[in-house]
């Protein structure tokens, strides 16, 4: 008759948390239940009811072959990245069902959301994220940005694309003029009406946008622009 001998630990899934783990000795893994992620191996002893006398205790049997071990061992590493694989495509279709037009998952971000509760990554990019960004090369923009809006509690909470947006249009109100919404829609891939919204919020947050742009003047920051007073 062969005794298997196991000793349990209470452990929690790396990918999940949950302490729902349950041993399986017939494959020699432990599996979440809540995600089916294979977590671990189990090394599993037999040993044999004839007593020997050399080692004064049962005689350990082990694994039949080294070539199985290395075989078991192949088995169970490819299925944790069945596992893996498997728990990557849950989060992603997670954000993806959440996701608008044009807007692309980030899924190392979903992941590192998921796993490790960083709330501060960005899961969703926009297609024209990259051009759009590039419009920061303007030295006057990437000025307005990390000077201005950046420093502002409303502003400061805008996606890259809307703090372009921003800067676009504050660069243009305190050039004297009004922003083109048609030519910022196309400029920032934005909509209409996120445009307009854009715009009014500048037009309220002017009298703290005067506040900054007057301390940059004053701190010698390089703008090609001088702001109304």
């Amino acid at each position: 008759m062969i005794h298997v001998l196991s000793y349990g630990v209470k452990m929690s899934c790396p990918y999940c948390g949950s302490q729902n783990i349950v041993y399986d000795f017939a494959h020699g893994y432990r599996v979440c239940i809540e995600c089916g992620t294979v977590i671990d191996t189990i090394f599993l002893e037999y040993y044999e009811e004839d007593f020997d006398r050399t080692h004064h205790g049962y005689k350990i049997d082990g694994l039949p072959s080294v070539r199985k071990g290395i075989e078991k061992k192949k088995i169970y590493s490819r299925l944790r990245d069945y596992s893996r694989m498997s728990l990557e495509i849950v989060i992603y279709e997670k954000y993806a069902k959440k996701s608008r037009r044009n807007i692309f998952v980030d899924l190392s971000a979903a992941l590192e959301k998921e796993l490790k509760s960083n709330t501060r990554t960005r899961v969703y990019h926009h297609k024209d994220e990259d051009r759009v960004l590039s419009l920061t090369n303007d030295p006057n923009i990437k000025v307005i940005i990390e000077n201005v809006i950046n420093r502002d509690p409303i502003l400061s909470s805008r996606t890259p694309r809307g703090k372009v947006a921003l800067a676009l249009i504050i660069k243009k109100t305190m050039d004297g003029g009004e922003p083109d919404i048609n030519e910022l829609c196309r400029l920032t891939s934005m909509s209409l009406v996120h445009v307009r919204r854009l715009t009014s919020l500048v037009k309220k947050r002017m009298p703290y946008i005067n506040k900054y742009i007057l301390e940059l003047t004053e701190n010698n920051k390089t703008l090609m622009y001088t702001p109304k007073r």
